[in-house]
């Protein structure tokens, strides 16, 4: 007599044989701690508060001595005390001399700390829009529209990225030189200029952009969307973490540019961003120790509230940029 097979229930013998390998391979091992994993954590731990402490260092020091007047600096700079604070009563004495000290002071009285403060910002907030603008625009061009040309010069860009930024230190200034741009009415423009286009940036935009889908710019574009129109509202929301990035580098470098700001407006202390401005304060009262670590202190501040807050989009924006 035949036996009737059930096929509903029937399962192949090669499925029924290979399925308890698939549940060995499937299975999610235990992460089990054993003594040498402990340890090994232990000893990452130290290793990681050690280069801590080691980093942080230098600026604890200014921070407290910045809290002391000049009189106590000096007398605990010999001693371990020097890395304690101060009185309590003493911790503002530095800033309030920085903000009061009679050779900071213009004829209407108001202090040349806060206008370096204010300057700074300025050209910060002018660079890093200015970046963002021309150096996105070119790297859009160079990723996705094609023209003659286009492979060298993104060839010419890569090879900019190796050349040291201070061999184009004289160049540039011989450049804004002859257009004009030194002269005691335009060197806030002449400031500027030298910083708002960067090799290194628009390769970072590139990198981003050639990650993008062309999808969507030709859906933009069948719906009659140009160039500028699919790049503004179809790109740059898509490109928030490499624009977070490119503004966060571009604002610290601003904020710490040094070399071109001493040349232009060592002799104008209302246009001087607070940068050059910490070496009148260290020139001015060469003595006062605590307050140049006061000028330090304040000139520390953004560039720590800047990186700690925004992280998170440097290293998304590199790892999206494929800066590895």
């Amino acid at each position: 007599m035949e036996e009737v097979m059930d096929t509903e229930n029937y399962v192949p013998a090669e499925t029924a044989a290979a399925a308890p390998v698939q549940q060995a391979v499937y299975k999610k091992p235990k992460n089990k701690w054993t003594a040498k994993k402990i340890v090994a954590r232990i000893f990452l731990y130290l290793w990681m508060g050690v280069l801590a402490v080691l980093f942080l260092f230098p600026v604890w020091w200014m921070v407290v001595n910045s809290m002391k007047s000049n009189t106590d600096f000096v007398a605990q700079l010999s001693s371990l005390r020097t890395f304690l604070p101060g009185n309590i009563t003493e911790w503002l004495t530095s800033y309030i001399n920085l903000f009061t000290f009679e050779g900071f002071l213009s004829e209407t009285g108001s202090s040349y700390m806060l206008r370096a403060i204010f300057n700074s910002v300025i050209y910060c907030g002018i660079t890093v829009f200015g970046v963002l603008l021309i150096n996105s625009l070119a790297a859009y061009a160079l990723s996705r529209i094609r023209f003659p040309g286009a492979g060298v010069i993104t060839t010419l860009v890569l090879l900019l990225i190796l050349v040291p930024v201070e061999t184009s230190i004289v160049p540039q200034v011989v450049i804004l030189t002859k257009l004009g741009l030194m002269t005691p009415s335009t060197r806030m423009i002449g400031y500027v200029i030298p910083s708002l286009v960067s090799p290194f940036y628009i390769f970072m935009f590139r990198s981003y952009f050639v990650g993008i889908p062309k999808e969507i710019e030709e859906a933009a574009e069948i719906d009659g969307a140009g160039k500028f129109r699919t790049f503004f509202v179809m790109i740059v929301p898509l490109s928030k973490a490499i624009f977070a990035t490119v503004a966060i580098f571009t604002f610290m470098g601003a904020w710490n540019e040094y070399v071109f700001a001493q040349y232009l407006f060592s002799s104008r202390m209302d246009l001087m961003p607070l940068q050059a401005f910490l070496q009148m304060v260290n020139d001015a009262n060469p003595k006062d120790t605590a307050m140049t670590m006061a000028a330090l202190t304040i000139s520390t501040i953004p560039i720590a509230i800047v990186y700690i807050f925004c992280q998170r989009y440097i290293v998304e924006g590199v790892s999206f940029s494929g800066l590895k």
